[in-house]
């Protein structure tokens, strides 16, 4: 019990670590392409001398801005930087529940059961929280992942 107890307070942590690198790059991204969008639609108008002189390269910026403005509120990872960094907030608390059971668990007057059934109700809760976010698609970003994962055991080697 002991071992399954440890490899689901790792993955916990370890989603809670991602999710919230998720979240932080979702909320820059969707700046950027809000801050993109801003300049193209303030220099088409503005700068109108400039593209008299240029009407093919002013049209395909204005059309192409259109388009992105158009799309926005449809691309998942851009919309979703707030259902990220919730989801990593209960796993955070989750993982604070694991991490609780792990130290019960190091006790010598424990009743198995007991940690059995505690156990099994934070699988739950883990699928309580996938099952609420379902909507949401988590990208699989491999620097991020792998940042997470060193930030996951390095937390966890000078934790425990």
């Amino acid at each position: 019990m002991q071992d399954r107890i440890w490899t689901n307070l790792a993955n916990i942590k370890f989603k809670c670590i991602y999710t919230a690198k998720v979240s932080k790059r979702s909320y820059h991204v969707g700046n950027m392409y809000s801050i993109f969008l801003a300049l193209a639609s303030a220099t088409s108008v503005a700068t109108w001398a400039i593209w008299n002189k240029f009407p093919v390269v002013w049209a395909s910026i204005v059309a192409f801005s259109q388009v992105l403005h158009i799309a926005k509120p449809y691309i998942p990872f851009v919309k979703n930087d707030k259902e990220f960094i919730e989801q990593s907030l209960l796993f955070e608390s989750l993982y604070l529940s694991y991490e609780k059971l792990w130290f019960d668990n190091r006790k010598e007057d424990v009743d198995e059961n007991q940690i059995e059934e505690r156990f099994y109700n934070l699988r739950q809760k883990e699928h309580d929280i996938n099952t609420r976010f379902k909507h949401v698609v988590c990208p699989n970003f491999k620097r991020l992942i792998k940042s997470s994962d060193e930030e996951t055991d390095k937390y966890l080697e000078t934790n425990f």
